[in-house]
């Protein structure tokens, strides 16, 4: 009966142990994401790169063909089972002109979630409209720092 007693009290403190760690989907410092990523847009006559910063605090600043964009974004801070982070941004600020893909950036206020997926040294990542590598752009690269 004390051995029971004493398995359940270390299962009860695990518990509160995980349940107080709050499950926050705010980027952190130590997050993979945090920095600077580039990726130039294949097959074109004239080159186009994708420039994305992400910062600690949350903001992105992007620049993509003659976009630029400002957003604010959440990651969730583990990947899920299949090796994706949720990543949701909402664009703040825009110039509204055309992206590498000749797109015009959603519009602002407007949240967007994709899913992405690091290398395994977290020097590059893919960027999915779902969580599955049939929709994806990259590799973008980490910038050196």
């Amino acid at each position: 009966m004390q051995k029971l007693s004493v398995s359940a009290l270390l299962l009860f403190s695990l518990l509160s142990a995980q349940a107080a760690e709050p499950l926050s989907t705010s980027p952190a410092a130590q997050h993979p994401l945090a920095g600077s990523w580039s990726w130039t847009l294949p097959g074109q006559d004239q080159p186009c790169t994708e420039n994305l910063h992400y910062r600690a605090n949350g903001t992105r600043q992007g620049s993509s063909g003659e976009e630029t964009t400002q957003s604010r974004y959440e990651v969730t801070p583990i990947p899920s089972l299949l090796g994706f982070y949720r990543l949701t941004e909402t664009v703040t600020e825009g110039n509204g002109k055309k992206d590498c893909s000749g797109d015009l950036h959603e519009a602002t206020g407007e949240p967007v979630t994709r899913f992405i997926q690091f290398s395994p040294k977290k020097d590059q990542l893919i960027i999915c409209r779902e969580e599955s590598l049939k929709a994806c752009f990259g590799p973008l690269k980490r910038a050196p720092q």
